[in-house]
């Protein structure tokens, strides 16, 4: 049995004792987790195609029509779905060489600037794929040789998008307040 130990306020990340920063962290962070387990659905089912492929191909000399398009398909779940989710868990590559000789408030506002800077490009991507997920659909616009529609999987990069900026702006707001007060997050965790 764990036993929770509570810190005191002063402990606490400031932006945690704000309901409404913590009701949006909280659920983005179940919204975040769904999007990835459905990236992973799409990346067993991309084993599962694979494999078929393979036996398809080499042992009964018949491959599955429209593998090719079909993972193409899919790369854009696979990869954008689950972009929130790894920005949470700090699983994203990153040169942190210079960011962690710094300390206390410094530290924080360099984070809270790379998080802006991610926040500013994928706000621009999320728009523009949004755009182009709209046309796809309007233009009713399908693969080659399937017909399939391309709209669902366009549809996966400003998700993904969307749900990353909301992780940047979480995370921008977190590192400003505790820059403002001066404790660091790491120190706490």
């Amino acid at each position: 049995m764990k036993i929770s130990q509570k810190k005191p306020p002063d402990q606490l990340p400031v932006m945690d004792g704000i309901k409404v920063f913590h009701f949006l962290d909280r659920y983005s962070a179940k919204i975040e987790t769904v999007l990835n387990v459905i990236g992973v659905i799409f990346i067993m089912f991309l084993m599962i195609l694979t494999a078929g492929e393979i036996i398809g191909r080499y042992a009964f000399n018949h491959p599955i029509p429209g593998y090719v398009e079909d993972v193409e398909l899919m790369m854009a779940a696979i990869v954008f779905l689950g972009f929130g989710y790894t920005q949470r868990v700090g699983a994203h590559i990153r040169m942190d060489m210079i960011i962690n000789k710094f300390t206390g408030r410094m530290y924080h506002l360099t984070e809270a600037l790379s998080g802006f800077l991610g926040l500013f490009a994928y706000a621009i991507i999320c728009i523009a794929s949004f755009i182009g997920t709209i046309d796809a659909y309007h233009m009713g616009d399908v693969t080659e040789y399937l017909y399939t529609p391309t709209w669902p999987s366009k549809l996966c990069v400003p998700l993904g998008s969307f749900f990353l900026c909301i992780r940047f702006f979480i995370q921008i707001t977190k590192n400003l307040g505790q820059a403002y007060i001066g404790i660091e997050i790491r120190d706490l965790e």
